[in-house]
């Protein structure tokens, strides 16, 4: 059955790319948390623009979604930026298939607010974590303006968020799903985002 993120795999990255430098220093922002050599995988990946943009500094990445439109997407990309050290495979959050701490970074970015049970995509995530676990996400909650409409048309065509962010309630959500103590950064804009990092031996 074709899903949402199957029908919007061909346009996903120019929708990500109208969030102009917000998206983009995201991007930069995620890239410096992942040390040079790390291992990292990415879930919920949708069409690779994370794993992509860390693979100068990651060692191998592990690129997972469960839209096999999404990942055609992210392989296409990754070959034609002669990106090596990266596999790109079909995945469930809920289980990746991968042994406890097989990752030095596990990425997970704008897919906990869309689960119906996020407390279990955060145990798995924080699983296969050997160091640290990166959780982008975008602030839908009160925008304004085209931000507010671009959203509006999204859920028109079939986005469904379970729950929709400011800073302060996604800092209450992420320990009420397991995320104790995360570092939390803000990136402004017409549609804001913020980055949250949780350290496994913080919690231990």
């Amino acid at each position: 059955m074709k899903t949402f993120w199957d029908f919007c795999a061909p346009f996903y990255d120019f929708a990500e790319k109208n969030n102009g430098t917000t998206y983009a220093e995201m991007l930069q922002l995620v890239r410096a948390f992942v040390p040079q050599g790390a291992t990292a995988l990415e879930a919920a990946a949708g069409t690779g623009a994370i794993s992509l943009a860390i693979a100068d500094r990651a060692s191998q990445i592990l690129c997972t979604d469960v839209s096999e439109k999404m990942l055609k997407v992210a392989r296409r990309k990754a070959k034609k930026r002669g990106v090596r050290n990266i596999a790109i495979e079909n995945r469930n959050i809920f289980a990746l298939g991968e042994a406890d701490n097989s990752f030095d970074i596990i990425i997970a970015g704008q897919v906990l607010h869309l689960v119906d049970l996020p407390e279990l995509a955060a145990a798995e995530l924080k699983r296969v974590a050997k160091s640290t676990v990166i959780l982008p996400m975008c602030l839908l909650k009160d925008l304004r303006g085209k931000a507010k409409l671009s959203v509006r048309l999204w859920k028109l065509l079939g986005f469904e968020p379970k729950i929709e962010f400011d800073t302060a309630t996604y800092a209450e959500f992420l320990p009420k799903i397991g995320f104790d103590g995360c570092e939390i950064v803000e990136i402004s804009g017409k549609m804001p985002m913020v980055v949250a990092i949780w350290r496994k031996a913080n919690n231990n």
